[in-house]
C-alpha cells in the first residue's frame, strides 16, 4: 500500500516558552492584611503591619436593659453616667460596676451629659432642650439653662467649668457661664450642630448636619469653617495629644422610615396647631433623627449610607483616611496611641482603630450595637451602644487565648496537603499551634474531615488532612501573661493537586494543500526562547492562560497540493505544559506509524507525496510529562474522522469521437478515480474555450462519471477533442482524440 517508507514530516517550528506555570507543588501564603480579614477572629487583632496577635479583651459591663446609650461622662471616681434613651434616665455605673439611677428626666432622650471641675452634673434632654443641673451628681436636680431651641445634641464642660451647648433646630452653640446665663457664641445658617470638640489651644470645634460643615470658634470669638464635607452629617470630632483631629462623617440619602420610634412624636391635633416655620423644622429634625437612629440588629444599613474619615494636622490640611458605602459611622473615640477608634458594620462588626495614613487595625470582633460614644477612664476605654443600649470596656492587657480560622483555600481538583510552615514570634509564656481541615464543599459542613490534632507548623510534620478540593486552617494562640502575645505574620500551606489527563478537542484539518506557513504562527513567542522562571515570576509572564491552546490556524496561509494540515485544541486543568506525538495507519489497519514525536504545537502539516493513496486515521497523543515525574505523568489520546491521501490523478477511459450527420461529433468517454469523487471535467475543441461537463446522469459525486456531449462543427477537416479532469484533491489528467471531417 505503500509506496516508501521515507515520510516528510513540516512542523511548525514554534516553541511555546517553559514559562507557563506547571501544576507541581503549590503554597498558599497567607500573610497580608487583606488575607486575614477575609478569615474569621476571635480575640484576634489584625494589626496595620498585618499580622495577627490577641486582641484587648472587650468586656460588656453589666448595665439595666435600656434600648438605647447615647452619652457618658466620668463621675471623677472611677465610675460614668449614662445619658439613655427612650425614658430619659440618667444612669450611674460605679467603679465597682454596680448601676444605680441617678436622674429621670420628664423628656424621652438624655443626648449629652457633662461633669464639671467640682463635681456637677449637667444633663441635656431633649426634645425640649432643657439642662438640668445636679449637684455633686445628687438630686434634686435644676433647670440650669433653657435655650430657646429644641435638642441638645452635645454638650462639653470647659476647662473654667463653663458648658458648651450643641443645638437644633437653629443650629447654634451656645456658651453657658452661670445658671439661665448663656450667650450664642455660634449662630450657623444650618439647622443642627451635632458634635463638639475642644482642641489644645481652647478652640471650639464644632460640625453641622446639614451641609456636614465643620466650624472653628477662637477664645476671642472669631468663627471659620475649617472644612464643608460632600456628606451630610458632621457627626464626631476627637483631638488627639498633638493637636490634630479625627473627624467622622456620613449621609443617609434613603433612610427609609428609620427614625419613626426615636423620640416621641406630637399628636396631630398639637401638629396641627403648629406654624408653617415649627412644622418645616420638625421636619428638618425627622431627617436627622434618621440619621440618629441605630438600626435593629437585623437590618443592615442600606447600601445609600456612606461614612467618611478624615484627618486634620495641626496646620488643619485634610486628609480624608477612610470611606466605605454601606456603613455608619456614628461616633469616634481616641486610643492610647493617638489613633482614632470606630466600630464599623457593613460586613463583620468590629473595633477598628486607624492612624492618620488610613492604616487600620481590627482590634477586636464588637458583638455590641452601634458605638454612639467613647470615655477613656483610667486604663481601659469604655464603649456605649444603641440597639441594644450596653457599656463595653476595652482592656489594656492581651485576652488569654485567641482564635483565627482563614477563609476556604479552594484547589479546584482533589490535592494532597503536604505541610503548613509560620513566620512569627513567641515570646516566653506564650505558644502558638495550628489544625487543618479539608472538604469537597465551598462551605464547611459536616461532611468535612474533623480538625487535625495540633501541629507545630515545623518543616518536618506532614499535615493529616485527607486529600479532598478544599483546605482550611485555624491557628490558635495563647499567653499566660496578659502583657506578652504572640504574632503571626506569614503562614505557607504546600499541596500538590491530582494530576489530570489532558483534554484533547476534535482533531481537524485544513482543506488538502492548504496550510499555515512556518513562522507565521501565532504560537512563536518572542525569538522561542526556551527560558525557565521561578514560580512566581512565570506566573507574571505567561501571556495565555496555563494548560490551554490557542486557535492552531491562526496566521498566513499557502497552498500546495500534496500538503495537509490538521490542528487540535487541547487545555490541562492541572495548567502544565503539553507536549504531543502524532501517528497514523491506514483504516483498515492495526499498526500506529510515527508522524511526528514531542512536537510543542497543536498543529502538525505534513506531505503526502510518498504517503499511497486510501484512506487514514490520526491518532494525538497529549502528555504533561514536561511538568511532571514519570510516575505522576498523564497521557490522553483523541482519533481524528478518517481522511484520504489521494495522489494519483483520474484516468479517462474509452474517449471516442465519432462524426455525425451533418457535421456533428459525438463525444463519449468514461472519467474514473480510485480512491475519491470526480471534481470536475472540462472538454476544448481545437482551440476553442473550454466546456465544464456534467455527466450523463447530471451528478459528479462518484468516482465513476460517464459523459456523452455533442459538438457542432462546421468546417472539414481535422479537429481535436481535448477532455482535462480533475479528482476532489484536484489531482489533473488529460486525454484527447482528432477526427476527420471530410
Amino acid at each position: 500500500m505503500y509506496k516508501s517508507a521515507r515520510i516528510i514530516v513540516l512542523i511548525l517550528s514554534a516553541i511555546v516558552a517553559t514559562s507557563a506555570l506547571a501544576d507541581g507543588v503549590r503554597f498558599w501564603k497567607t500573610d497580608s492584611r487583606k488575607d486575614f480579614l477575609s478569615g474569621e477572629t476571635e480575640e484576634i487583632s489584625i494589626l496595620a503591619n498585618e499580622s495577627l496577635t490577641l486582641a484587648p479583651e472587650v468586656k460588656v459591663l453589666p448595665t439595666p436593659g435600656v434600648p438605647f446609650i447615647w452619652a457618658m461622662a466620668p463621675d471623677g471616681r472611677g465610675g460614668v453616667y449614662l445619658g439613655t434613651g427612650h425614658d430619659g434616665l440618667v444612669l450611674h455605673l460605679d467603679a465597682a460596676g454596680d448601676t444605680s439611677l441617678a436622674y429621670d428626666a420628664l423628656e424621652p432622650e438624655v443626648m449629652a451629659l457633662a461633669v464639671t471641675p467640682d463635681g456637677d452634673l449637667y444633663v441635656g434632654a431633649s426634645p425640649e432642650g432643657r439642662i438640668y443641673r445636679l449637684p455633686g451628681g445628687k438630686q434634686p436636680a435644676e433647670v440650669y439653662f433653657d435655650p430657646e431651641e429644641k435638642y441638645i445634641w452635645k454638650m462639653l464642660s470647659g476647662p473654667g467649668g463653663e458648658l458648651y451647648l450643641a443645638t437644633g433646630f437653629k443650629g447654634k452653640v451656645y456658651k453657658v457661664t452661670g445658671p439661665h446665663q448663656g450667650k450664642v457664641i455660634l449662630d450657623s445658617d444650618e439647622t443642627h450642630i451635632i458634635s463638639l470638640a475642644l482642641d489644645r489651644h481652647g478652640n471650639l470645634l464644632a460640625g453641622s448636619s446639614g451641609s456636614a460643615l465643620l466650624y472653628e470658634v477662637t477664645p476671642g470669638g472669631r468663627v471659620s469653617i475649617i472644612y464643608d464635607s460632600p456628606l451630610k452629617d458632621m457627626r464626631s470630632i476627637v483631638v488627639d495629644k498633638e493637636n490634630n483631629l479625627f473627624v467622622a462623617a456620613f449621609e443617609i440619602k434613603a433612610a427609609g422610615d428609620q427614625g419613626q420610634n426615636m423620640f416621641s412624636q406630637p399628636s396631630d391635633a398639637n401638629e396641627k396647631n403648629k406654624s408653617g416655620n415649627q412644622q418645616q423644622e420638625h421636619k428638618e429634625a425627622d431627617e436627622l433623627k434618621r440619621g440618629l437612629v441605630i438600626r435593629p440588629p437585623s437590618m443592615r444599613i442600606a447600601p445609600q449610607t456612606t461614612s467618611e474619615i478624615y484627618f486634620f494636622d495641626r496646620d488643619r490640611f485634610v486628609t480624608r483616611i477612610w470611606r466605605e458605602a454601606g456603613d455608619a459611622i456614628m461616633s469616634l473615640g481616641l486610643a492610647g496611641d493617638g489613633q482614632a477608634l470606630f466600630v464599623a458594620s457593613k460586613d463583620k462588626r468590629s473595633l477598628y482603630k486607624i492612624d492618620n495614613r488610613g492604616e487600620l487595625t481590627l482590634i477586636n470582633r464588637f458583638g455590641g450595637g452601634d458605638a454612639t460614644g467613647y470615655l477613656a477612664i483610667g486604663d481601659r476605654t469604655l464603649i456605649c451602644t444603641g440597639n441594644p443600649g450596653r457599656v463595653h470596656a476595652l482592656e489594656q492587657g492581651y485576652s488569654r487565648k485567641g482564635t483565627f480560622t482563614s477563609q476556604v483555600q479552594q484547589a479546584g481538583i482533589p490535592a494532597s496537603w503536604g505541610r503548613l510552615t509560620w513566620l512569627g514570634r513567641t515570646p516566653p509564656g506564650t505558644r502558638i499551634i495550628f489544625r487543618t481541615r479539608s472538604g469537597n464543599t465551598d462551605k464547611p459542613d459536616t461532611t468535612w474531615s474533623p480538625w487535625s490534632p495540633p501541629l507545630s507548623g515545623s518543616a518536618d510534620e506532614a499535615l493529616v488532612s485527607p486529600a479532598r478540593r478544599n483546605f482550611q486552617w485555624r491557628v490558635e494562640m495563647e499567653t499566660n501573661n496578659s502583657g506578652r502575645t504572640p504574632a503571626l505574620n506569614e503562614v505557607t500551606v504546600s499541596y500538590l493537586r491530582r494530576n489530570r489527563a489532558p483534554m484533547i478537542s476534535p482533531v481537524r484539518f485544513m482543506p488538502q494543500g492548504m496550510y499555515i506557513k512556518p513562522g507565521s504562527s501565532p504560537l512563536l513567542d518572542d525569538g522561542g526562547s526556551n527560558k525557565r522562571y521561578p514560580r512566581e515570576v512565570a506566573q507574571l509572564m505567561d501571556k495565555k492562560s496555563n494548560g490551554s491552546t490557542d486557535n492552531p490556524f491562526q496566521g498566513k496561509k499557502d497552498y500546495e497540493r500534496r500538503m495537509r494540515m490538521a490542528g487540535w485544541n487541547a487545555n490541562d486543568a492541572n495548567g502544565d505544559r503539553l507536549g504531543y506525538s502524532v501517528y497514523y495507519r491506514g483504516i483498515d489497519e492495526s499498526n500506529w506509524r510515527p508522524l511526528a514525536r514531542k512536537i510543542k504545537t497543536n498543529s502538525v502539516i505534513f506531505d503526502t507525496e510518498n504517503i499511497a493513496d486510501g484512506r487514514y486515521v490520526l491518532k494525538v497523543a497529549a502528555y504533561d510529562s514536561l511538568d511532571n515525574p514519570a510516575g505522576r505523568a498523564q497521557v490522553a489520546e483523541r482519533l481524528s474522522a478518517p481522511f484520504f491521501v489521494d495522489n494519483t490523478p483520474p484516468a479517462v477511459r474509452n474517449l471516442k469521437v465519432t462524426v455525425q450527420a451533418g457535421g456533428k461529433l459525438l463525444v463519449t468517454f468514461r472519467v474514473e478515480d480510485a480512491t475519491t469523487r470526480i471534481e470536475r471535467v472540462e472538454l476544448t475543441l481545437d482551440s476553442e474555450d473550454a466546456l465544464l461537463l456534467a455527466p450523463t446522469d447530471s451528478l459528479l459525486d462518484t468516482g465513476r462519471e460517464e459523459f456523452r456531449v455533442e459538438l457542432e462543427t462546421r468546417e472539414k477537416g481535422e479537429h481535436t477533442v481535448s477532455v482535462r479532469a480533475w479528482d476532489r484533491f484536484f489531482n489533473p489528467t488529460a486525454a484527447r482524440k482528432s477526427v476527420k471531417i471530410k
